[in-house]
């Protein structure tokens, strides 16, 4: 058989390199730079996996699918205007705000609803961006006539599975819930009286300026929203009155003693906070040792060394307050009572690596004695 025969026979030739069969192409989901997101209007389409098949006209289905978009308007994730769903995909006319992209806030909401609906969706999305005003009142009546097209209805007021945003946020998901024969969310007028409310507007009410974590600011001279305490002000129930209880010292010295009482459940939780954040370098028994040492991290002195055997409790407390050397500080980690419980714990472990048989009781001496 000759190449050409052959290569009629089996199909169009590949070139080098190419997929063994048509690979399908993601699609983009971009927005034109100049373009304000939040000002614009897309068209959104979301088919699911198993096409024919009806996985959202169900009221449990569509009550999830409504209450998700209602939540996610009132927390500004997106600003969607009408929702329709149909059987196996949904249409929706929905805002983006500037910072988010479309393609992640989309794809987060189907995880969300795959995970708690157990809604099969396919991977991708279908978006077209409303270039006219009159292309919402289009694309709005195109959408509500969907399943007058599809044979599902007679009339749209038949088709209870429409979401519209809620004026004045007062329907909860009871009201909206799909029931055979109801009215689909709100009528169409009402929808396009706010819709030219909001273009009037430019939906200013919903976009308010407002101060967010960590965003800028022009109205401050330092560029940022985030302020600082005034000087002189205290926190409500941060009032600080016990010196030595929060700081270790008194009249600038070292604490000798605990300011609290010393109980075995104390040490416990000197323990438990010792192991979490101390042993790491410190090593179990406080030998300096520690696993990152053993990975290379500078060597912390031992406990163990004469000078840290006889330094005042609230050395050990100051540092773990202010930090020292290399050491960084752990006043945000560690509230000052499990400091104190630290504290009182390496003292512990200072005494049982250096104890003395004298120590002990008596008949625990002569039990140490009589041990082969």
């Amino acid at each position: 058989m000759s190449s050409s025969s052959a290569t009629h026979k089996a199909g169009r030739a590949r070139p080098p390199g190419a997929p063994g069969r048509p690979q399908r192409k993601k699609l983009p989901h971009e927005r034109p730079l100049w373009l304000r997101p939040d000002e614009q209007i897309s068209f959104i389409t979301i088919y699911c996996q198993e096409r024919t098949k009806n996985q959202l006209c169900w009221p449990r289905v569509a009550r999830a699918i409504f209450d998700s978009i209602t939540f996610r308007n009132r927390n500004e994730i997106w600003y969607a205007h009408l929702v329709v769903l149909m059987p196996d995909h949904l249409h929706g006319l929905i805002s983006f705000p500037y910072e988010q992209s479309m393609k992640q806030t989309v794809a987060d909401w189907k995880r969300f609803l795959a995970t708690s609906a157990n809604i099969g969706w396919q991977r991708d999305f279908f978006d077209h961006r409303l270039r006219r005003d009159e292309s919402f009142t289009e694309k709005a009546d195109y959408i509500r006539a969907n399943p007058v097209r599809a044979g599902l209805v007679k009339n749209i007021e038949e088709w209870p599975y429409f979401w519209t945003p809620d004026i004045d946020n007062r329907t909860t998901s009871d009201n909206r819930a799909p029931r055979p024969g109801a009215r689909g969310g709100r009528a169409l007028p009402l929808l396009l009286a706010v819709v030219m409310l909001g273009v009037a507007c430019r939906r200013d009410m919903m976009n308010q300026p407002k101060a967010k974590t960590f965003s800028e600011s022009t109205f401050f001279k330092d560029g940022t929203n985030a302020r600082p305490l005034p000087p002189n002000t205290v926190a409500r129930g941060e009032v600080r009155q016990d010196q030595a209880f929060y700081t270790g010292l008194t009249n600038g010295i070292y604490v000798t003693q605990l300011p609290m009482q010393l109980t075995p459940r104390l040490l416990r939780r000197g323990r438990e906070r010792y192991d979490a954040f101390c042993a790491e370098c410190h090593g179990r028994v406080g030998d300096g040792r520690g696993m990152v040492v053993q990975r290379g991290f500078p060597v912390p002195p031992s406990y163990h060394l004469d000078r840290l055997r006889n330094a005042p409790l609230g050395h050990f407390f100051d540092v773990i307050t202010n930090g020292y050397g290399a050491m960084a500080s752990y006043a945000t980690q560690v509230e000052p009572q499990d400091r104190w419980a630290i504290a009182a714990y390496i003292r512990a472990l200072q005494l049982s690596q250096n104890a003395k048989s004298s120590d002990l009781p008596a008949n625990e001496q002569n039990r140490l004695g009589q041990t082969p």
